[in-house]
């Protein structure tokens, strides 16, 4: 087994300039992935059990083998796993370090099936349909079901990473009594939904569950729930970017809103809070009425914050 030495020299080779932690085990490089100009060393790697990831654009992995064959070179790759790895991780593919899933092995798409005569399907489409869903929007959200199995009468909603590999799906049941969501098992805290569509440089709507998005601007994601944290990829790709944000959470959860709101402005960025105008969230409203809704959105208010918090005490509530 080579020394922690050899590993860091063998880092510094690779990825130039480092910081070694106090730990003597934590070296931090310049990442790779963020493709970005700034010098910051974000990328920690640990030299025991290689170990990566990066707090700013969120790659990690169980051990070096993707990183090295997409940013670096074969001779790097080669030296690495037969040097640094045993055999075991050594025979490991790139699959081993990088977790993506699958969709169900009969998805469809709803777009490609819109004269179908199949009774399942043409109530999926009725369901989308009275929801105001049009075919641009099945066509851009890659919309689909499954003709049997557990998706069966579900709509499935597909997320897309920035180089456009699928990273999360969500599916919606169409009829009542039923399980309304079922999620792919990934960590949703390590994405940030249908990031393909995302320009982190204009403001970013920020909504609750995928069928919110539906009635959004392009420029849009949401949370698969309503809590949002320095523990999300999502929250830490925001800040790195100093992205503005419009939070457009459901009516009832606007103490979670000002908590988000008020710790995204402590890291120093913009934030809007969109009101609903008396709708329970934005999946009830039309693109329309939602586009007008934006445009009236106001800037987080600290003191608006801090009087709602004390009204809420007062009334019992937990924030």
């Amino acid at each position: 087994m080579k020394s922690i030495t050899e590993r860091l020299r063998f880092v510094r080779s690779v990825f130039g300039k480092s910081h070694l932690a106090n730990n003597g085990v934590d070296v931090a490089v310049k990442c790779p992935s963020c493709n970005n100009k700034s010098q910051k060393k974000k990328l920690s790697i640990n030299l025991e059990t290689w170990q990566y990831h990066c707090w700013v654009c969120g790659i990690k992995g169980k051990d070096l083998s993707f990183i090295l064959k997409k940013f670096s070179n074969l001779e790097d790759l080669s030296l690495y796993s037969s040097e640094f790895l045993d055999q075991k991780n050594a025979d490991l593919s790139v699959a081993a370090s990088i977790e993506l899933p699958n969709l169900p092995d009969d998805f469809i798409l709803l777009a490609d099936n819109l004269k179908t005569r199949d009774p399942d399907l043409r109530s999926c489409l009725f369901y989308l349909k009275e929801r105001g869903i049009t075919k641009k929007d099945l066509w851009y959200f890659k919309l689909g079901t499954c003709r049997s199995g557990t998706h069966r009468r579900r709509i499935i909603v597909p997320s897309f990473d920035s180089d456009g590999y699928l990273n999360f799906y969500s599916s919606r049941a169409i009829d009542s009594g039923r399980i309304k969501y079922l999620n792919s098992k990934l960590d949703k805290r390590d994405i940030a939904f249908n990031e393909i569509n995302i320009n982190w440089k204009r403001e970013l709507t920020v909504v609750e569950g995928p069928f919110d998005l539906f009635k959004c601007n392009d420029n849009s994601t949401c949370l698969l729930g309503s809590s949002l944290g320095e523990g999300h990829f999502l929250f830490r790709r925001i800040v790195a970017s100093s992205t503005p944000v419009l939070l457009a959470l459901d009516r009832d959860m606007i103490q979670k809103s000002f908590k988000i709101a008020r710790l995204l402005s402590e890291y120093g960025c913009q934030v809007r809070i969109l009101g609903l105008d008396g709708n329970e969230d934005v999946g009830s409203l039309t693109k329309e009425c939602f586009l007008k809704l934006r445009k009236k959105a106001d800037p987080y208010d600290r003191n608006i914050d801090l009087i709602s918090r004390i009204g809420s005490l007062r009334s019992g509530s937990i924030i």
